[in-house]
């Protein structure tokens, strides 16, 4: 497993297309910052509460994912490691491990790069600084992985390149995006899909619950569908 786990992360070392997301985040999270938030927003506590819980970005992150994930078929990166003598269930647990901190890390550089421009810009205060704010962070962080492990159940469905992008930004788009524009259900913002509005713990700990529930959900569906996969 830790083999396995040095080979994603050296993949994503060389992967491009992970800096450029990671560079679009960075670029446009300096700029809403600095410039996007109106002058009536007066510190940092409001500008990370804006930033924390808007999905309306995931779906690049979900093509990263999906494109990182989709090229391991394609490049029979998979059938290799089964040759190898590797489980099914530690190649798909690798990278899902890889992905999901791929993905936690952009969103939190997204986050801080909002905080710190409007820090330059504005000036400092300290008002997002509190275990309210950490524990809602972390939160968010499991629900991304959540929507993320949707993503890699796709990509072990379809076992293509552009079958995984295609479908994984459908996805996204019509969870994160579509839904929550026309909808304000219960069972939708207390979904993944719609990160926690607010740093209220009672929400956050219950959000945090049914993140990880849907996060096993989805990951063992992937397990099963790939162990009865012809993959060789």
């Amino acid at each position: 497993m830790f083999n396995l786990l040095k080979v994603e992360f050296y993949k994503l070392k060389k992967f491009p297309f992970g800096y450029i997301v990671l560079l679009f985040f960075l670029v446009i999270g300096i700029i809403g910052g600095g410039y996007k938030f109106p002058d009536n927003v007066e510190n940092t506590e409001a500008v990370f509460t804006a930033t924390v819980c808007d999905t309306s970005l995931v779906f690049v992150i979900s093509l990263a994912a999906a494109f990182f994930m989709g090229k391991d078929f394609s490049g029979r990166t998979i059938d290799n490691e089964i040759k190898l003598g590797y489980s099914r269930f530690k190649i798909l647990l690798s990278k899902m491990t890889a992905v999901c901190i791929f993905a936690m890390f952009i969103h939190t550089v997204w986050v801080v790069a909002n905080v710190l421009s409007f820090t330059v810009v504005r000036g400092f205060d300290s008002s997002v600084l509190c275990a309210e704010n950490a524990f809602w962070l972390i939160t968010v962080l499991i629900q991304l992985s959540a929507i993320i492990s949707g993503v890699m159940l796709i990509t072990f469905i379809t076992r293509t390149v552009a079958g995984a992008i295609a479908m994984s930004s459908m996805y996204v788009l019509i969870c994160c995006n579509i839904l929550r524009n026309y909808t304000d259900a219960k069972i939708f913002t207390l979904s993944p899909f719609c990160f926690a509005q607010d740093n209220n713990m009672e929400n956050l700990f219950f959000t945090a619950i049914v993140a990880f529930v849907t996060l096993i959900i989805f990951s063992v569906t992937a397990t099963v569908i790939f162990n009865r996969s012809d993959v060789k």
